[in-house]
């Protein structure tokens, strides 16, 4: 799996209710919030990367949570690309509400999967 250069070019925090008419298979009743990334990159393909989750009120998320293996692999996912790209040391103190429009213009990796990008996480 080759790694490319890309940037992102917009971040936002959606109910999952506001991306989808009805709740995307295997989503748990505890993750009800999106961050949709889009990135380009730097051979012009631009692509979205969506991280799972369940917003806190004030603005952080959950990494550990109670439930299945499943929903635990994919808030361990959006912790470990604020990790990755050095956003956060601390994922769960992260505001990510608040902050979301920081990731705009980040610099990251993308790799291609069965024809299609997504933003690289370890």
């Amino acid at each position: 799996m080759e790694r490319i250069n890309a940037v992102i070019e917009s971040a936002d925090v959606y109910k999952i209710s506001d991306l989808f008419r009805t709740k995307p298979p295997g989503l748990r009743f505890n993750e009800t919030d999106a961050l949709v990334v889009i990135a380009r990159s730097d051979d012009g393909q631009r692509f979205e990367s969506i991280f799972y989750f369940s917003l806190k009120p004030d603005g952080t998320f959950e990494e550990e949570i109670l439930g299945a293996d499943a929903a635990k692999f994919r808030r361990h996912r959006l912790a470990s690309f604020l990790r990755y790209y050095k956003i956060a040391e601390d994922a769960s103190a992260y505001k990510l509400k608040n902050r979301v429009g920081e990731l705009k213009g980040l610099n990251v990796e993308a790799v291609s999967q069965d024809g299609n990008m997504a933003i690289y996480v370890p």
